[in-house]
């Protein structure tokens, strides 16, 4: 009687150990999956992370990962929201986070891209192999047959697990690399050509993500046509980021949406104006009326054509 008495208490016990075991892994899990509101101003280790995992991702593409939440990283948290289908307000909180980071604890690429997934990560990696020159056409957002055989031909050149999945391991290698070239030479364009046309797209993306894609051309050619001009630098990535007395040339600069990924309209549209499609001829200015007076340039410059919302000038 009393070694059943023992036995039974024995097994309460046991039962108490478990319940508490599992009250409290279900507390350490609730805590794993909270994260601290970050905003303008915001500093830290958390901001480190989140910079790191939208940098993985293609959003934050500042060359350092600063700790501080800052417009460029505001800008980067929007561009994510708005790919994502969350609130679009700038702040990292408790869904932006869950949604950026996944179901991991740590930063960085955390699901595996595949065949027959159709989602906004697809978007992204689409994008990516596109202005590498693996991917051709429209991203879709739907990883079929056409995409699987652009990550089997980046992983062969990059030296990669040749499976046609997007895994964590292509995924940062595809992201966090700049364009280099590869052995087949793919589209005849070389690392600088590819690196030239990602940063103009990303210019067009920032200035005229609303306007017809004539008008993403021809803001493309207008950053094309000062590359030409001796009154401005000779590279597409100084241009874009040309100031004059202390204020850049181009408001995305000044924002920061300039480190917005870029879109399918616009690199197809950078590569139109990389090669030389001019629908605005030999435009050097361009602005809005709607926003700005833009005396200077009505002033100065000869007025060419209006295309959608932005004025050009040459």
């Amino acid at each position: 009687m009393r070694k059943k008495r023992k036995i039974s208490a024995l097994m309460t016990i046991v039962t108490i150990v478990l319940i508490s075991c599992l009250l409290l892994g279900s507390t350490i899990s609730a805590k794993a999956s909270s994260y601290p509101l970050l905003k303008i101003g915001s500093r830290g280790q958390a901001v480190s992370r989140l910079q790191q995992a939208l940098k993985n991702k293609g959003y934050f593409t500042y060359p350092n990962i600063t700790g501080y939440y800052g417009n460029i990283t505001r800008a980067a948290v929007i561009s994510f929201q708005k790919d994502y289908g969350l609130s679009v307000d700038g702040l990292a909180g408790q869904k932006t986070q869950t949604a950026l980071y996944g179901n991991s604890s740590r930063g960085g690429f955390t699901s595996t891209l595949y065949f027959g997934m159709y989602n906004e990560r697809v978007r992204d990696l689409q994008n990516a192999l596109m202005v590498r020159g693996y991917f051709r056409g429209t991203a879709t957002a739907y990883y079929g047959h056409v995409t699987e055989n652009a990550v089997i031909a980046f992983q062969i050149d990059n030296g990669l697990r040749i499976d046609g999945i997007a895994g964590p391991e292509t995924q940062n290698a595809l992201f966090n690399s700049k364009p280099v070239s590869n052995t087949t030479n793919r589209d005849s364009l070389t690392a600088k050509q590819r690196d030239d046309i990602f940063w103009l797209a990303r210019i067009i993306h920032a200035e005229s993500a609303g306007e017809s894609y004539t008008g993403k051309v021809a803001v493309g050619s207008v950053v094309m046509n000062r590359v030409n001009s001796n009154q401005f630098p000779n590279t597409i990535y100084n241009v874009i980021f040309e100031y004059f007395q202390n204020i850049p040339q181009f408001c995305p600069v000044q924002d920061g949406s300039i480190y917005n990924t870029p879109n399918a309209d616009s690199l197809r549209a950078a590569e139109e104006a990389y090669f030389g499609k001019k629908p605005v001829g030999d435009a050097l200015y361009f602005f809005n009326p709607k926003k700005a007076a833009g005396t200077w340039i009505v002033n100065n410059r000869q007025y060419v054509t209006t295309i959608g919302n932005h004025a050009f000038y040459r």
